[in-house]
């Protein structure tokens, strides 16, 4: 669950469009895939150095679109399997 101020994933595509700039751009200065940009946007991996292209490049500050405490980095855990567990 995101925290209250947090950005959405929508929210955050939106601010990309603004910005004219696009996942696989971003991809591309950071030589990752444009998969991993959007699993970054979507809050099923954590890459501070992916958060933080995406950040500058919407000019929105980061702790605003990714509140709290940075988790930590890599694949997160399924959440809908730990509440079935």
């Amino acid at each position: 669950r995101l925290p209250p101020s947090a950005m959405t994933p929508a929210d955050i595509r939106i601010a990309m469009i603004r910005a004219e700039v696009t996942q696989s751009a971003i991809a591309s200065a950071l030589k990752v895939t444009a998969q991993t940009v959007y699993q970054v946007i979507e809050g099923r991996v954590v890459s501070r150095r992916v958060q933080e292209r995406i950040a500058q490049e919407v000019g929105i500050d980061i702790k605003r679109i990714w509140p709290g405490e940075p988790r930590r980095p890599g694949r997160q855990p399924n959440r809908l399997r730990e509440q079935a567990a």
